[in-house]
């Protein structure tokens, strides 16, 4: 059992928010995922940041500790850094993980890590409910993940420090499942099993349609399916081997039929998702779209863009559109979309569990 829900959604955990938002309420973000810089020192060639358009743009230190006293302030549970760029060329990043320690909301941190030193790292670990480093191949690591020639070897260096030094901090790979990779699933298990982290997970590529820097027909990964199982069948007692079995899926029926499991983008108010330039908006799908800004944390207080009419607005707007209209393939919001889908249409006779 993947013991984190990877591959699901955590929702039935939060009764409180789900009632309120059944009931009609505004209710507050349980989580905010978050980009703090634009920027990347390295170029992945599925990177879905180079849709999003790539550049120097960061949120500045201020803004991020500011923000981080408006998300206590509101029941914000949860900020995941892991948005359109590399946080690590954001210096404002470790200030930022050490408050939102202090403030008692949980924080996680998706990297490549190729910028880490040891105090930084430390900072991490003793900050962090976990840490994620992006990895999709080991043979293969300097092509796919666009890496200077030698960064495995760098690479595997952060990741042992990681799980010595690692604490409390869960300590993860995520590997984006590519046509390219398929030949590295198994190295990249032994890999994984061998340094000792919690887990590793192989997710689905989404396509995000025009200015994507690749594609790929999605029935290709049935060529995977064997080799995943038996990644799967290597999970030790030390490291859990997932595999995004469901949100393969999702991406497979989204990108090539455009059938969801649920009719419209409901999930809005739980999840909130800002940019590594500040802007803050729906979903991935539409950052750098000035229609869908519901503001920019380097210019307002989060805390106002949350009570804020053009912030319901937009959520109201994207509730009522097909989502043919805005989606253009498997999001983190789909797996939640579909939950509150059920949640909202009650069966017949529902004690008959």
């Amino acid at each position: 059992m993947d013991k984190w829900l990877m591959d699901s959604n955590k929702l039935l955990w939060h009764p409180d928010r789900l009632k309120d938002f059944q009931d009609g309420k505004r209710i507050m973000p349980i989580l905010i995922d978050i980009g703090i810089h634009k920027g990347c020192n390295i170029k992945c060639v599925y990177c879905y940041g180079i849709k999003q358009t790539r550049g120097m743009a960061y949120i500045p230190e201020d803004r991020l500790l500011m923000m981080a006293e408006d998300a206590k302030e509101v029941g914000i549970k949860a900020i995941a850094i892991i948005g359109d760029g590399e946080p690590l060329m954001n210096k404002g990043l470790y200030p930022f993980v050490k408050k939102l320690k202090r403030l008692k909301i949980d924080c996680g941190v998706a990297t490549n890590g190729l910028l880490l030193d040891f105090d930084k790292l430390t900072t991490l670990t003793s900050s962090c409910t976990w840490l994620r480093f992006n990895i999709s191949g080991v043979d293969k690591y300097e092509k796919i993940m666009g890496a200077p020639l030698g960064s495995f070897k760098r690479f595997e260096v952060i990741i042992k420090d990681a799980v010595y030094y690692k604490s409390k901090c869960t300590i993860g790979l995520q590997a984006v499942l590519i046509p390219d990779g398929f030949s590295e699933i198994i190295h990249l298990t032994e890999k994984a099993i061998e340094w000792g982290v919690d887990y590793l997970v192989i997710k689905q590529f989404s396509d995000g349609g025009e200015g994507m820097p690749m594609h790929f027909d999605m029935d290709d990964y049935d060529k995977a399916t064997k080799d995943l199982k038996i990644a799967e069948s290597m999970t030790t007692d030390k490291t859990q081997i997932i595999v995004k079995w469901e949100a393969m899926k999702d991406s497979r029926n989204i990108t090539k039929n455009k059938k969801w499991e649920f009719d419209r983008c409901l999930d809005l108010p739980f999840l909130f998702q800002i940019s590594g330039d500040g802007g803050c908006y729906p979903c991935g799908f539409l950052f750098g779209n000035k229609d869908y800004c519901y503001g920019n944390i380097k210019e307002e207080r989060l805390i106002d863009i949350l009570y804020s009419k053009k912030y319901w607005d937009i959520i109201k707007t994207i509730a009522k559109t097909p989502l043919d209209k805005l989606c253009k393939g498997q999001c983190r919001h789909c797996k939640i979309n579909k939950f509150i889908w059920d949640y909202l249409h009650k069966p017949e006779h529902i004690n008959f569990i």
